[in-house]
């Protein structure tokens, strides 16, 4: 299934690229070969994720421990460019996902700033504790 999934991560449409590495992610397979083909896909269609696609991919490289520099800071600019239209979750998910891979980005920072304020009112408490804890590390 990954070797297959890699061959067609071309053509997946950002929700099919952001399902399947949560996928593997989450089940703890963390194919080298498939995660770099979804991260070289991922490139040209970052801009047309939406939040959700966004913060679940982002979790998903954290989550495996997969390094992917440049499609981080392609996700932290698609990111920032959207924040507004992230909930709580994605905000708190994908800054825990920033943090914990270790990738340094002030500006997204400074709009999960902007946006947890605007939103905090709408934050559950693991979503509080996981922001804060993004904050904290990054």
């Amino acid at each position: 299934l990954a070797s297959a999934s890699a061959a067609k991560a071309v053509d997946f449409d950002p929700q099919a690229i952001s399902k399947t590495a949560w996928a593997f992610a989450k089940a703890g397979h963390s194919s080298p070969a498939l995660f770099d083909a979804i991260s070289r896909a991922s490139a040209a269609k970052v801009s047309h994720f939406n939040p959700q696609d966004l913060s679940n991919l982002a979790w998903a490289f954290a989550k495996a421990g997969h390094a992917s520099p440049a499609l981080f800071d392609a996700l932290a600019n698609a990111s920032a460019i959207r924040i507004d239209e992230f909930k709580p979750q994605g905000i708190s998910n994908t800054a825990w996902a920033f943090a914990k891979a270790g990738h340094c980005s002030p500006a997204l920072f400074d709009a999960f700033e902007r946006a947890s304020e605007a939103k905090i009112e709408q934050f559950d408490p693991q979503e509080l504790a996981d922001t804060a804890w993004a904050f904290a590390k990054a």
